[in-house]
């Protein structure tokens, strides 16, 4: 079958979540998956390596290729960077699948980046669909003429940024992170303004990071006493010695801010959605919502 182009007019408009969600497709009806990424921007080489990490794909050197090292056989996805990919599209003889972060009404662009590809466009998959839109946003496709392909449902877990994506916002010391730089931070909570340590509301909330000012060792320690993944303490005041030894024996890191903890907070809200797709926890994510679309126009000939 021809190889499958996955192009956007902008950047993050979620082409590595839409390539993974039809890798993962095609993998569960026992395809042989090859997803690659075409260099040409500044996350090719990061989303070549999550290519090469899944489990069901063919390709796992690593590297962004040129579109003359594109695999020619097998089911072939080919995430192109962001902008014109008609030459792209051309050259490999593929399907093109347009993707497009969600917005009411639709981008005014998108029929004219459809009908660029002509007859090699295959639909239109779009990201972040709010549930109760989600009629509304495929009808609207359609009224346009682009096709709608899949639609795919806003979700808390991958519009979370992750922990080396928060640490770079909030102007933090990362040096804690090893292997923890890919968690998703989906669940974050600030901890108690009291006096209390905050433990038992640690534990009821069950976050994947605590937000702690930095002059309150009392609920850094509650936090991880809770079994916190990670914390986030603000203000820039030195951590204790005594909760950085207890950080390190439970191998959970702390990322030592300088901002304010309502600075910090705005910060965090202003990366969901605008992070590149990465991470164990959003692939496992991924895999779950592909099972329930059907694609099957990309598996015709």
């Amino acid at each position: 079958m021809p190889a499958i182009l996955i192009a956007s007019p902008e950047h993050l408009d979620g082409r590595t979540t839409a390539a993974v969600v039809i890798g993962h497709w095609f993998a569960a009806g026992e395809k042989k998956v090859s997803l690659v990424r075409l260099e040409g921007d500044r996350h090719a080489a990061g989303d070549a390596k999550l290519f090469a990490s899944l489990p069901f794909n063919a390709a796992t050197n690593g590297e962004a290729v040129k579109p003359d090292d594109v695999p020619k056989r097998g089911t072939v996805i080919v995430e192109a960077p962001a902008g014109d990919a008609r030459a792209t599209a051309e050259a490999l003889k593929a399907k093109a699948v347009v993707v497009v972060a969600y917005a009411r009404p639709i981008p005014a662009d998108i029929p004219s980046f459809c009908d660029a590809f002509g007859d090699a466009c295959a639909g239109v998959i779009v990201t972040r669909v709010p549930v109760r839109r989600m009629e509304e946003t495929r009808a609207a496709l359609e009224a346009a003429g682009c096709p709608p392909l899949a639609l795919i449902p806003e979700d808390r877990t991958l519009a979370a940024p992750n922990l080396r994506a928060v640490a770079e916002a909030l102007e933090a010391d990362a040096t804690s992170l090893n292997s923890a730089g890919e968690t998703v931070i989906d669940r974050p909570i600030i901890s108690s303004i009291s006096t209390d340590p905050a433990q038992a509301y640690v534990s009821y909330q069950g976050p994947n990071a605590v937000i702690v000012r930095s002059d309150k060792p009392d609920q850094q320690l509650g936090a991880l006493n809770a079994g916190v993944p990670c914390l986030i303490v603000t203000g820039g005041l030195p951590v204790l010695s005594y909760v950085l030894e207890r950080a390190e024996a439970d191998d959970v890191p702390i990322l030592q801010t300088p901002v304010e903890t309502a600075e910090a907070m705005e910060r965090l809200e202003a990366l969901i959605g605008a992070t590149p797709f990465s991470g164990a926890a959003k692939v496992e994510r991924i895999g779950a919502l592909a099972a329930g679309l059907d694609l099957s126009p990309l598996a015709a000939k």
